[in-house]
């Protein structure tokens, strides 16, 4: 009789197949990208912050040096007169509320520019005595001898003193008065050293009219650009002694 097969006793775990290596064949995995600096910043908004506040700084740093530049001191200025006057008709007296003088037009020429003429101004603290400049601002000499004759200046103040300058001349005694009329510009290239005597003006240059400024230094930033009329030759101390609300208790003139 054929042999019958043994069959194990017990139960017999099932193999499931032999393990097997796949291999793969897709495309290999590519590199991560980076991200760029706009990506990272807006994943760290307190490095965003740290930036605009460097760049604020810098912009803040640029803005002071343009701006620390030292400014030249500001130059002796006025008001120009509502209705300045051109003609050189006779002059017409007018009272004004305060009581001094004014006119409706420039005086005609009267001076001789080949002749020598000093203003001397009178105050408290002493005189001042100007040698005017005839030959290099005609019109504003004859005007300033005119003025001064008639005693428009006499009871007039200085009404602005600084370190370097003094200012008068102003019958409202604000830096906004004059004389009614306006003179024009007779800028010349006589230097503006201590007491160089000139005339104030607005930023018109044809603006001047009656009032007057003395250096006490020398101040070059000013040279061609007003009226240089006279220098001061006797009085320098008085100068530098005027303070504001000074009177000029008399101004003369002497022609040789």
């Amino acid at each position: 009789m054929p042999k019958k097969s043994k069959r194990p006793s017990g139960k017999t775990a099932r193999r499931g197949p032999a393990p097997t290596k796949t291999t793969t064949t897709g495309p290999a995995p590519r590199t991560s990208r980076q991200p760029t600096v706009w990506e990272r910043l807006r994943k760290n908004p307190m490095a965003l912050l740290g930036i605009v506040v460097v760049a604020a700084m810098i912009i803040a740093t640029i803005g002071l040096g343009s701006s620390g530049k030292s400014e030249p001191t500001p130059a002796p200025t006025l008001t120009p007169q509502a209705t300045p006057a051109t003609s050189q008709a006779t002059p017409v007296a007018q009272k004004t509320p305060s009581g001094k003088k004014t006119y409706t037009a420039p005086p005609p020429m009267a001076i001789d520019a080949n002749k020598n003429y000093t203003a001397t101004i009178e105050t408290d603290k002493g005189s001042i005595v100007i040698q005017l400049l005839p030959k290099v601002a005609p019109k504003t000499v004859n005007s300033f001898v005119f003025l001064s004759r008639e005693g428009f200046y006499n009871g007039l103040t200085f009404h602005r003193v600084e370190d370097w300058v003094i200012q008068g001349g102003d019958p409202l005694g604000t830096g906004m008065g004059g004389p009614g009329y306006n003179l024009p510009a007779e800028f010349n290239s006589t230097a503006h050293i201590t007491g160089t005597v000139a005339m104030a003006r607005s930023s018109d240059p044809n603006s001047a009219g009656s009032q007057f400024y003395i250096t006490k230094s020398s101040t070059p930033f000013l040279d061609n650009q007003y009226t240089v009329f006279g220098q001061v030759v006797t009085g320098l101390d008085v100068v530098n002694k005027i303070a504001i609300g000074d009177v000029m208790r008399k101004v003369t003139i002497e022609e040789q």
